[in-house]
C-alpha cells in the first residue's frame, strides 16, 4: 500500500504506528495511500486561516523551530539538515557496495531509513504549507520575493546530491523492488527517497511565480528519467515477459505520475500551459531510431499507465495511442510483436472503452486474413486450430474469451487475440449503440463477393470464426448470423471448395447452437438456410445433421422455430443413410421426439397446426415414415428405428398431438414380416407408456400374435422386452380365459411360448368334444396364420446361432404339443405343411450340395424327436403324406445329425428308448420302422455312409440299453432280420459288414449268456424271417451267414437248426421236387461243422 499523511509529531524510533508522508508501498502495512494522494493533490486548498491554535513551534529534524523566524532565517540551515540525511542514505548504499554486505550494525548506530525519509519529507511540506501561506497574504509578498531564487536553488542542490533518476544502478533497483522485508531497506528507501524528493521539488517549484521555467525544465526530466527507467527495464525483458510485467517500476512510480498529471492539468488551468501527455509524449518520443520494438516498448509502457483498478488513474485519451498502433502496424510487425501488441491492447481499450484501436486493427487484420499467423512460440497442439464441427469451433470460440492471461500468448494467434480483445471490447460497449454500429459498418463493408471468393481455407476460416465472435459477444446474434448467410449467398454455397463448405457449415451449425443457448428466435435464420439446404450435398448435410443435436439438447423451448431447420432435402437425405443405432442423424430425431413428449405431457388441449411445435412434429413424421418403412424391413436395421417408431406413436396419443393419426401401430404389430427385435423393441415401449388402448388401429388379436412372435423367438437380446409384452397380453380376456383354472401362469413362466403350448395341448387332450376341438383348431389358426413368415424372414437372414436353435427348438415343440391342432388331413396349406416346407423339406433343402446352418444341427440333435412325436401322432400308416414327410426327413437330416455327433453328445431320439413296454412309448415301433425301411430294406453289396451310420447307431443304443430287455426286444423285434439281410449281401471288407456282425453277436450272447427265452425266441423269429424271405433265391449266401453264427454259438444254430431243416423242406415243396441238391448240401455242410465242435 502507499500511505502518506500531511503532517506528523515527534516519534520515537521504537513506534511503528506512525502515519507516512511519503512513498511507500512495501514499508508500513494498515495505512491507506489514497488519503495522502488526495490530501496531495489539494495541498493548495489544504491551509487552514485559523491559526489561532496552533504553536508558533514546529520540530523539524529533532529539532524545535520558531515557525516565523525560520522563513527568514533557518532555510539554509534546514536546506542543509536534509542533505545532510540524504548523503547518510547515499553513504550507507556506497558502503554496503564496497564491502559486499550490509551495513555493519555492530558497530555503527543503527540508521532508521524510514525515519530520515519521514524528517526530509516533513521538512519540505513544512516548507511548502509556509510558501503558499505567504501566497495568501499580500503583507509578505516581500517575503516570497526575497526567498524565492534561494530556496529554488537550495530545491536543485537537495535533489542533485541524489544523482539522476534513471542513473541509479540495476543492483539498487532490483533490491529495492525485489525485497520482502522493506522496513529497513536502504534500496528500497534510496529508490523511494528520489520519488519523494522530486514530487516535492516539483510541488514547491509550482508555487514560486518566478521559477515557471525551472519548473518545466524539472518536469521535463523528471518524466525523462521515468520513461527512461521504463526502457531500460524493457531492455532487459523478452518480449513474452512483458505481457505480465509492469513498465513502471512500483505502484508508487505509477503514484508519482498521477500526481504529476494533476499538477500540469492545474497549471494548464492556471496559466494555459501544456497538457500532462504533451510533456510525456515529448519524453516518450525522445529517440534517435523507430522500430517495432520501441513502438511495443511505448503500448508496454501506456498500458503500463492504465490500471483500471486504480481509483486515481491516467486518462489516455490524448496519449497519442492510436499513432503508435498505426505506426507499429505500417512497420509489419512479426507474429510474435503483433500478438503482444494485441495483448498489450486489450487491458487499454476495455478499461478505456476505447473503440479506434480496434478499428485500426481490423483496418490491419482484414487485409490478411488467408493469413496462418503462424509463430514458432505457439504450442504445438496449437496450431492445428480448425475445429472438427460446429460445436467444437463454438466451444474454442467461448474458451478464446474465458482465457486466462497467461495461456493467451501460447494458445492463441493474432487474429484469434484480436477477436478475443474485438468480442470483450463489444461486450462491454454493448449498450454504446454508436461505437457497436461503427465497427458492424467497418467489418461488413470489408465483405464483397470478390472478397469472400479470394479466401482459402484459412481465410474462410477467419472470416466465420470473425462472426461468431460478433454473435457471442453482442446482443445481435441472429442478426450478425443473417449477415454471415447473407454474404456466402452472394456467391452461392456451391462454388466454395470443399474444406471451405465444411468450414461454413460448422460456423452455421455454430450459429444454430449459439441461437439456442441464448433462446433466440431462428426463424429468419432457418428460413435462409432452407434452399441451401435442397442444393447442397450429403456430406454437408451430414455436418448439418450431427450439429442439430447440441441445439436442440440447449433449447429449453421448442417455439423458437426449430421446425424451420428441417425441409423436403431431410426425406431425400434419409434415403440414402443406414438405420444402424450409432447414426447421430436418428440419435438426434430421439432427442426431438423426447423433447417432443414431454411438452405433449404437459398440454392438455390439442395444438393447433399453425403451432410451431406441431409443425415441427408434423414435418418430422411426414419426412420420417417412408425411413421407418423402408427401413424396419431391412435385415440389419437397429432397434433405434423402433424406438423412433414408438415415440411418434406414444406422442400421438397424447391430447395435444390428437389431431394426427399416426399409423405405425399396424405397420410394426399387424405387419407380420417385422423383425422380431423392431417389434419386441416398439411393443414393449408403447406398453411401458400405459397409452397402448389410445394408440390408433390397436386390437386385442393383432397384438396376441405379435406376442406369440416375439415369445417364440425369444434370446437372451430379447428377454426383458418379451416379459413386459407378456405381462400385458396376460391380462387380454381371451388369454385369461384359456388359462383360467390351469395352474400355469404366463407372467411367471421361463419361457412363456412353450408354457402357452403346453396349455393349448391339455386344452385339446383333455376334452374330446369334435366341436370344440374344432373350435380351438380356428382359434391357434388365427393365432399361428403368418408363422410361415416369421420363420422364412428368419432362415432368409441366417445371421444369429441362437435365434436359429431357438426356431428349430421352439418348432419341434409346437409338433409336438399342438400338431393336431395345425394339421388337417386332406387339406392343403395347413400350418404343419407349411412351417415343413419352410424348415425342412423345402426344396432347395433336398440338394445335396446344400450346407445347413450348424445351429440347425445342433438343434435338431435335441429337438428331432418332438417333430417325429408330433407326425407320428398324425397316424402316418393312415396318412399318406405324413408317411412320406417321415421318410424324407429321417433320410435327409438323420445321418447329418449323426455326423455331427461328439462323444461326449447324448445321441439323437434316446427318449424313444427308455425302459417302457412299446405300447407305451409307441414312437419308438415307429421310429425302428422308419429306419429300416428307410436305410436297411434294399440289398447292396456295398451300402453307402448313410447306412453304416444308422447301423452305428443301432449298436450304440443297444450297448446302452444291454440291460433293459423292452427295448432291446423291440429292437430285435423291428430290426434284426434287415440287419442280418444287410450283413449277409454286404461285402467282407465293408464297414457295414463290421457293424452288424457287432449287432447279431451282441443279440445271440444276450440271448445265450442270461437264457434269456424272450430274448432269444425274439431272435428266432426274426432269423425264421430272414430264412423265408431269402432261402429260395439267396441259399448260398443263407448257409454263409449261418456258418458265421456257428463261430458265434454253435448252440443257437444247433436249436435253430430243426427250423432250418423245415423252411429247407417248404422251399422243396413250393419247387415240387422231392429233394433240392443244393441246399441239402449246405445242410449237411452246416451239420458236418455241428457235428465236429
Amino acid at each position: 500500500m502507499h500511505l502518506f499523511s500531511t503532517g506528523r509529531g515527534i516519534e520515537d524510533d521504537n513506534q511503528s504506528t506512525m502515519p507516512f508522508n511519503c512513498f511507500n508501498c512495501k514499508g508500513q502495512p494498515n495505512i491507506s495511500n489514497e488519503r495522502f494522494v488526495r490530501s496531495e493533490q489539494n495541498f493548495n486548498n489544504s491551509i487552514s486561516n485559523d491559526d489561532e491554535n496552533q504553536s508558533d513551534r514546529y520540530v523539524l529534524f529533532g529539532n524545535s523551530f520558531h515557525k516565523g523566524n525560520s522563513l527568514v532565517y533557518d532555510i539554509p540551515i534546514l536546506f542543509k539538515m536534509a542533505k545532510k540525511h540524504l548523503l547518510s542514505l547515499s553513504s550507507v548504499v556506497r558502503d554496503q557496495y564496497k564491502t559486499f554486505r550490509f551495513h555493519d550494525q555492530s558497530n555503527c548506530k543503527p540508521i532508521n531509513f524510514s525515519d530520515i525519509r519521514h524528517q526530509i519529507s516533513e521538512f519540505l511540506i513544512f516548507l511548502r504549507d509556509s510558501l503558499q501561506r505567504m501566497k495568501a497574504c499580500e503583507s509578505y509578498n516581500w517575503l516570497m520575493e526575497s526567498h524565492e531564487k534561494k530556496i529554488e536553488l537550495e530545491l536543485n542542490n537537495l535533489y542533485s546530491t541524489l544523482g539522476q533518476f534513471h542513473h541509479l544502478s540495476e543492483t539498487i533497483i532490483q533490491h529495492a523492488l525485489s525485497s520482502s522485508d522493506s522496513k529497513n531497506n536502504i534500496y528500497y528507501h534510496l529508490y523511494h527517497c528520489h520519488l519523494d524528493i522530486r514530487w516535492f521539488q516539483l510541488s514547491l517549484l509550482s508555487e514560486l511565480p518566478k521559477s515557471k521555467d525551472t519548473f518545466k525544465h524539472s518536469l521535463h526530466n523528471a518524466l525523462n528519467d521515468l520513461v527512461q527507467l521504463a526502457r531500460n527495464r524493457f531492455k532487459k525483458l523478452q518480449l513474452k515477459d512483458l505481457h505480465f510485467k509492469d513498465a513502471l517500476l512500483c505502484d508508487c512510480t505509477y503514484d508519482f505520475l498521477v500526481l504529476l498529471q494533476y499538477l500540469i492539468n492545474k497549471q494548464q488551468l492556471l496559466y494555459n500551459s501544456d497538457n500532462f501527455w504533451q510533456y510525456f509524449n515529448t519524453a516518450l518520443t525522445n529517440v534517435n531510431y523507430v522500430d517495432c520494438d520501441e513502438l511495443i516498448f511505448r503500448l508496454w509502457l501506456l498500458n503500463s499507465l492504465q490500471q483500471s483498478e486504480k481509483s486515481t488513474s491516467i486518462d489516455l485519451k490524448d496519449s497519442g495511442l492510436v499513432f503508435i498502433l498505426k505506426e507499429f502496424l505500417n512497420n509489419e510487425p512479426n507474429e510474435v510483436q503483433l500478438k503482444l501488441s494485441v495483448c498489450l491492447l486489450e487491458n487499454i481499450v476495455i478499461s478505456s472503452l476505447n473503440t479506434e484501436p480496434v478499428i485500426v486493427l481490423w483496418e490491419y487484420f482484414h487485409k490478411r486474413l488467408n493469413s496462418t499467423f503462424y509463430s514458432s512460440d505457439m504450442k504445438i497442439q496449437n496450431i492445428a486450430c480448425i475445429s472438427k464441427n460446429g460445436s467444437e469451433l463454438l466451444i474454442q470460440m467461448n474458451n478464446l474469451f474465458s482465457a486466462q492471461q497467461t495461456d493467451l500468448l501460447s494458445n492463441y494467434n493474432s487474429f484469434q487475440l484480436f477477436q478475443r480483445l474485438l468480442g470483450l471490447h463489444l461486450q462491454n460497449i454493448k449498450y454504446n449503440s454508436k461505437d457497436w454500429n461503427q465497427i458492424k459498418g467497418r467489418i461488413f463493408s470489408k465483405f464483397s463477393p470478390s472478397k469472400l471468393m479470394s479466401f482459402n481455407d484459412i481465410g474462410f476460416y477467419n472470416f466465420t470464426t470473425l462472426f461468431l465472435a460478433l454473435s457471442i459477444m453482442s446482443d445481435d446474434t441472429s442478426q450478425i448470423a443473417l449477415k454471415y448467410q447473407h454474404l456466402v449467398k452472394l456467391i452461392s454455397e456451391s462454388k466454395l471448395d470443399p474444406n471451405t463448405r465444411s468450414t461454413y457449415w460448422k460456423g452455421t451449425v455454430a450459429f444454430l447452437i449459439l441461437h439456442s443457448q441464448r433462446n433466440t428466435s431462428m426463424t429468419a435464420y432457418g428460413t435462409s438456410l432452407s434452399d441451401t439446404l435442397n442444393t447442397t450435398s450429403q456430406e454437408h448435410i451430414t455436418v448439418y445433421l450431427d450439429g442439430l443435436k447440441e441445439v436442440f439438447v440447449f433449447s429449453e423451448s421448442l417455439t423458437y422455430g426449430q421446425h424451420t431447420l428441417f425441409g423436403s432435402w431431410f426425406g431425400n437425405y434419409l434415403s440414402t443413410i443406414k438405420p444402424s443405432e450409432n447414426n447421430e442423424v436418428l440419435q438426434t430425431v430421439i432427442l426431438i421426439l423426447e423433447k417432443l413428449k414431454k411438452v405433449g405431457n404437459d398440454q392438455s388441449m390439442p395444438f393447433p397446426r399453425e403451432n410451431e411445435i406441431f409443425i415441427l412434429y408434423d414435418s418430422l413424421y411426414t419426412y420420417l415414415l417412408p425411413f421407418l418403412k423402408k427401413s424396419c424391413l431391412t435385415v440389419d436395421c437397429g432397434t433405434i428405428v423402433a424406438d423412433i417408431a414408438a415415440t411418434f406413436t406414444i406422442i400421438s396419443s397424447k391430447p395435444a398431438f390428437s389431431d394426427t393419426k399416426v399409423m405405425l401401430f399396424n405397420f410394426f404389430v399387424v405387419n407380420q414380416g417385422i423383425n422380431i427385435k423392431l417389434l419386441n423393441r416398439y411393443l414393449s415401449t408403447i406398453i411401458k407408456e400405459n397409452v397402448i388402448a389410445n394408440v390408433h388401429g390397436y386390437n386385442s388379436l393383432a397384438l396376441i400374435k405379435a406376442w406369440l412372435h416375439s415369445s417364440m423367438l425369444i434370446t437372451n437380446w430379447t428377454f426383458n422386452e418379451t416379459m413386459t409384452i407378456t405381462q400385458f397380453v396376460s391380462n387380454i380376456s381371451e388369454i385369461k380365459e384359456l388359462f383360467k383354472n390351469s395352474g400355469n401362469d404366463l407372467e411367471t413362466s421361463v419361457d412363456p411360448f412353450i408354457t402357452f403350448l403346453d396349455l393349448l395341448s391339455i386344452k385339446y387332450h383333455h376334452n374330446q368334444d369334435v366341436k370344440f376341438r374344432q373350435k380351438m383348431s380356428e382359434k391357434v389358426s388365427d393365432y399361428f396364420y403368418s408363422i410361415k413368415i416369421w420363420v422364412n424372414i428368419l432362415i432368409k437372414q441366417h445371421k444369429q446361432n441362437d435365434e436359429i436353435y431357438r426356431l428349430y427348438m421352439v418348432i419341434g415343440y409346437v409338433f409336438e404339443k399342438i400338431s393336431p391342432l395345425i394339421y388337417v388331413k386332406g387339406k392343403p396349406n395347413t400350418i404343419l405343411q407349411e412351417l415343413l416346407d419352410s424348415m425342412l423339406l423345402g426344396v432347395n433343402l433336398r440338394s445335396p450340395n446344400t450346407k445347413m446352418h450348424p445351429s440347425v444341427i445342433t438343434a435338431l440333435l435335441s429337438s428331432l424327436h418332438r417333430y417325429f412325436i408330433g407326425l407320428f401322432r398324425l397316424n402316418p400308416k393312415t396318412d399318406l403324406y405324413i408317411a412320406r414327410c417321415l421318410r424324407e426327413l429321417i433320410s435327409l437330416y438323420f445321418p447329418k445329425i449323426l455326423v455331427g455327433i461328439k462323444s461326449s453328445d447324448e445321441l439323437p431320439l434316446l427318449k424313444f428308448f427308455e425302459e417302457k413296454p412299446d405300447n407305451e412309448i409307441p414312437e419308438r415301433a415307429l421310429l425302428l420302422e422308419l429306419l429300416v425301411s428307410t436305410f436297411l430294406s434294399k440289398r447292396h453289396r456295398t451300402p453307402d455312409s448313410s447306412i453304416a451310420q444308422v447301423l452305428e447307431y443301432i449298436n450304440s443304443i443297444i450297448k446302452i440299453s444291454h440291460n433293459n430287455k423292452l427295448v432291446i426286444l423291440s429292437i430285435i423285434q423291428h430290426t434284426l432280420t434287415r440287419i442280418c439281410s444287410v450283413s449277409m449281401f454286404c461285402e467282407e471288407t465293408n464297414i457295414c459288414k463290421r457293424i452288424t456282425n457287432e449287432i447279431i453277436n451282441t443279440f445271440i450272447n444276450l440271448s445265450v449268456s442270461q437264457s434269456n427265452e424272450e430274448i432269444k425266441n425274439e431272435v428266432m423269429s426274426s432269423l425264421n424271417t430272414l430264412c423265408e424271405e431269402h432261402l429260395a433265391f439267396s441259399s448260398k449266401l443263407i448257409f454263409e451267414f449261418f456258418d458265421y453264427m456257428i463261430t458265434i454259438s454253435p448252440d443257437f444254430v444247433t436249436c435253430f437248426l430243426p427250423k432250418l431243416v423245415s423252411h429247407i423242406e417248404k422251399v422243396e415243396w413250393k419247387r415240387g421236387i422231392g429233394s433240392d441238391f443244393t441246399l441239402r448240401k449246405g445242410l449237411g455242410r452246416i451239420q458236418i461243422k455241428l457235428g465236429k465242435i
